[in-house]
């Protein structure tokens, strides 16, 4: 199998990582610390005194304040220079929209009326059948209430011998829309340890759709497109936590059904907070989904790594 990068290929890839495409940022922002200088003339006398011009005193001195004693505790214990963290208003929303690229194989099954063709692509051989691929997320959040949008398009083809005398090459062609949509609430939270745990639920709708053209063997060549729309409900957890001011790790799984018959996600990963509105976001995902309706056939499962970057607003 040819290794050229498709010029198509490496733009979709370098849109993934310009559009500014396990999941949430623990921002942290330095303490500043101020003196204050004051200004002070010498103050004139009740009575006039002669004045000598050439010895008039207009130089201003400059005096340090007094820091007054207290017995109060304060509430920090560091130095002024150690970083705190950042306050967030939860009663305003936030957003987070995360550009991914998913170095996913494709493992399964699809086809179309009597006709269908086993796939088992390891990463390497879908980027090199890679025609064009989008992935990103974006996520808003007021208080304990969340919006995530999952959104995902991939179209692959590939060339390869069958394996009986039927047919001699098979094309195989797939292009794969999803849209995942969830709202969830914010079950706990603990912002001294970064630690959080949220759950979801809503819908993945689906649009895939397959051409196959296979080449003459002892039957003459011919082609097969179809396509189908479906919508699965979804629900699970995702949770996060700190391991420091800069690392985290973060996790989230579902599973349901509807339209096909079952699909799940599962994603566990961690990340690294560049800045405090920057964090760069990587770890493995696996989504599975089985539809077989209609004469159509897509039991389909993807896996790999991931990376991307979080811009938080």
């Amino acid at each position: 199998m040819s290794y050229i990068p498709k010029p198509s290929r490496l733009i979709s890839v370098a849109l993934v990582f310009v559009s500014v495409s396990a999941i949430s940022l623990n921002a942290q922002t330095l303490l500043e610390s101020s003196s204050t200088i004051t200004i002070a003339s010498k103050p004139a006398t009740d009575t006039p005194t002669s004045i000598d011009s050439k010895k008039t005193d207009v130089t201003p001195t400059i005096e340090t304040p007094r820091v007054a004693a207290s017995t109060a505790p304060t509430k920090s214990t560091g130095s002024p220079e150690a970083p705190v963290p950042q306050t967030v208003d939860q009663d305003k929303w936030q957003f987070q929209f995360s550009p991914y690229f998913w170095l996913a194989g494709l493992h399964g099954t699809g086809g179309v009326g009597n006709r269908t063709t086993n796939v088992d692509e390891s990463f390497s051989d879908v980027f090199d059948a890679l025609n064009f691929a989008f992935m990103g997320t974006f996520e808003a959040r007021k208080g304990k209430f969340i919006s995530l949008t999952d959104l995902e398009y991939v179209s692959v083809s590939d060339e390869k011998a069958t394996p009986g005398p039927l047919f001699s090459t098979v094309d195989a062609g797939f292009k794969t829309f999803i849209f995942d949509q969830e709202v969830g609430y914010r079950l706990l939270e603990n912002s001294e340890k970064g630690a959080s745990l949220d759950v979801l639920g809503g819908a993945r709708v689906w649009h895939v759709s397959t051409d196959f053209e296979f080449g003459a063997g002892i039957l003459p060549a011919t082609r097969i497109k179809g396509s189908r729309n479906w919508v699965d409900a979804v629900g699970g957890l995702r949770g996060k936590m700190a391991l420091s001011q800069k690392l985290f790790l973060t996790g989230k799984f579902d599973l349901g059904g509807g339209g096909s018959k079952f699909t799940w996600q599962v994603f566990g990963g961690g990340g690294y907070n560049i800045n405090p509105k920057i964090a760069l976001i990587f770890g493995y995902r696996v989504l599975d989904v089985d539809y077989d309706k209609n004469n159509f056939v897509y039991d389909m499962n993807q896996r790999g790594p991931i990376v991307g970057l979080g811009f938080r607003f």
